[in-house]
């Protein structure tokens, strides 16, 4: 039996509507993940280009975050300002350069509310950043703040490992909360606050020309 081939015309229809589902499903796609919230991320556009985290114990969590945070913002974390410096290439400190300085960095759990008999019914987990940023010269560039976050959870001492993965994921939680929250502080610094202000001049002091002394009356004869 002979078998009848499609003709061009035909084949070339067929390619199309596979080429017209194909481009409806990817708008499909693309139109149900915005319509889900879904964005990709983007860093923050700050005004310096190095910056130095200090204060922070070696296995901070938080710090090692906002370290990624501000390398996907463009800027370079470095170990000191000295480092700072020379990527610069420059004998002096450059204006472009800044230091955070954590001056209270912890997580911990505290209990909330107990039982008639003395068992822990509520806990609340909290996660605290203390923090000020520098100029690379030492002057203040961000006064210290408090960002300070508190989340509660139910516990119960039959199911104490799954508290702990609970707790602890309140604890990344917020910690990215904090991350967020220290970013967009960064990201209000201007170009012009990094210069160190001018110290005011002090007005010089004019001394003003003595008055003449009356002139003493003459002597009778």
């Amino acid at each position: 039996m002979r078998r009848t081939q499609p003709s061009p015309r035909r084949h070339w229809l067929t390619q199309a509507a596979r080429l017209t589902l194909a481009t409806g499903m990817a708008a499909g796609l693309l139109l149900g993940t915005s319509g889900c919230g879904f964005k990709l991320r983007r860093g923050h556009d700050m005004a310096f280009k190095t910056i130095q985290l200090t204060g922070f114990v070696g296995t901070s969590p938080m710090a090692a975050e906002l370290a990624r945070a501000l390398e996907a913002s463009g800027v370079d974390v470095v170990d000191s300002t000295l480092e700072a410096t020379r990527a610069a290439s420059s004998v002096n400190v450059p204006n472009s350069h800044v230091v955070l300085e954590a001056l209270v960095d912890k997580r911990d759990m505290a209990v909330s509310t107990t039982t008639a008999y003395g068992q822990i019914r509520d806990m609340t987990a909290r996660n605290t950043l203390r923090f000020q940023v520098k100029r690379g010269d030492g002057s203040i560039l961000l006064p210290a703040s408090d960002v300070a976050l508190a989340r509660d959870m139910t516990y119960n001492e039959k199911d104490a490992l799954a508290k702990q993965d609970e707790s602890a994921a309140l604890h990344k939680a917020m910690q990215s909360d904090i991350v967020g929250q220290v970013l967009r502080r960064l990201a209000a610094i201007r170009p012009d606050q990094l210069v160190t202000p001018a110290e005011p001049s002090l007005p010089s002091v004019v001394h003003a020309p003595s008055a003449p002394s009356p002139a003493e009356p003459a002597a009778s004869r």
